[in-house]
C-alpha cells in the first residue's frame, strides 16, 4: 500500500508539471541510472558490443548513454501520461497510415499488431483506440501491486483500450475471432515458452516468443509491424508495415523471423530507442 501512495503522489505532481520539467526530470534520472546507479549497465554495454562489433568503443558508449535517456523519458513520458488530454496524446503520439489496418477492420476482419519496447510503446497503449475505431486490446504482464496495477490499468483504457493479462490470451482471441479487433502485442522480449521460435537475430540464436504466429495462422489474419519513432522530443509518429495479409500459407515460425528482421533493420539504423537493459539473450537453446 505504500509504494502504491508514493506511486499516486508522483503521477498527481507529473499532472501539474509542464513537459519541460518533466524532461529535467528525466534528465536527472538519466544521470543517475548511467552514472550512479549504473542500473544493468554491464548488460547494455555486453550487448551492445555483441550486436556492434564493428562500432567503436566511443560509438558504442554514445549509444549507450542515448538509450538511458531513452527509457527515463519513457519512464517520466509513462507517468505523464496517466493525465494527459485526448487532444495531447492526438498532437503529440500521431499513426502516420492507420489505413494499413483499417482498411481489414473496416471490413469486419480482425488484425493483429505487433510492436517492440522501442521509442514510447506505453502512450501507444493509451492511444489505439484514439486511432482505431474497432475494439483494440493488448496483452500484458500484471503488476505485483494490485492497488497499481488497477489504476494503471484503468488510465491506459481510458479511451477504450482493453487490457488482457497474458494468461487470458487465447479466451480473448475466442471471444474477439468474429470481430473486427485489433489485437496488439509487443514481443521483441526473451521468452521463457518451450515453445519458442528461434531466429537469427543481430547474428544470435535467439528464442522469441510464439503467440502472434500462432495466432495469425490460427485466424488466418493480417498482421502489421508497428513502427514507433521519436521524431523530437515528447513527439512521436507511429507507421504500420503489413507482414502478411493473412492468405500466405506460411510455415511456423516464418512470421516471427519476419518480425524479428525488420526490428533489426529499424534498431541498426537508431539503436538508442531500444530498451536495451532488457536481458534479451537470457535463453539458450537446449542441446542433445
Amino acid at each position: 500500500m505504500i509504494g502504491y501512495i508514493f506511486f499516486r503522489v508522483f503521477t498527481a505532481l507529473f499532472s501539474i508539471l509542464p513537459f519541460g520539467a518533466v524532461y529535467r526530470i528525466s534528465d536527472f534520472l538519466a544521470w543517475v541510472l548511467y552514472r550512479v546507479v549504473k542500473y544493468r549497465r554491464k548488460v547494455v554495454e555486453q550487448q551492445l558490443r555483441m550486436c556492434f562489433p564493428e562500432r567503436s568503443a566511443a560509438d558504442l558508449e554514445v549509444i549507450a548513454q542515448k538509450s538511458y535517456q531513452n527509457l527515463s523519458d519513457i519512464i517520466v513520458e509513462s507517468i505523464k501520461g496517466f493525465s494527459m488530454s485526448k487532444e495531447v496524446f492526438l498532437e503529440r503520439y500521431k499513426f502516420v497510415n492507420p489505413e494499413v489496418a483499417t482498411k481489414y477492420t473496416d471490413h469486419g476482419q480482425c488484425v493483429i499488431q505487433v510492436a517492440a519496447h522501442y521509442g514510447n510503446w506505453e502512450w501507444g497503449v493509451i492511444s489505439y483506440a484514439l486511432w482505431f475505431r474497432s475494439p483494440s486490446m493488448g496483452f500484458y504482464k500484471p503488476l505485483s501491486n494490485k492497488y497499481t496495477d488497477k489504476y494503471a490499468e484503468i488510465k491506459r483504457g481510458r479511451f477504450g483500450f482493453i487490457l488482457v493479462s497474458i494468461a487470458n490470451t487465447s479466451k480473448a482471441f475466442e471471444q474477439y475471432k468474429n470481430d473486427p479487433a485489433t489485437f496488439v502485442f509487443v514481443s521483441d522480449q526473451s521468452t521463457s515458452s518451450d515453445k519458442a521460435h528461434w531466429v537469427n537475430f543481430f547474428g544470435q540464436d535467439t528464442a522469441c516468443p510464439p503467440g502472434v504466429d500462432k495466432y495469425s495462422r490460427m485466424l488466418n489474419c493480417p498482421v502489421m509491424f508497428v513502427d514507433i519513432q521519436r521524431v523530437a522530443r515528447g513527439y512521436y509518429e507511429v507507421t504500420l508495415e503489413e507482414l502478411t495479409d493473412g492468405t500466405e500459407n506460411l510455415p511456423e515460425g516464418a512470421l516471427t523471423e519476419r518480425y524479428m528482421q525488420k526490428l533489426e533493420t529499424i534498431l541498426k539504423a537508431k539503436p538508442e530507442d531500444w530498451l536495451w537493459s532488457h536481458k534479451r539473450w537470457k535463453k539458450k537453446r537446449l542441446t542433445t
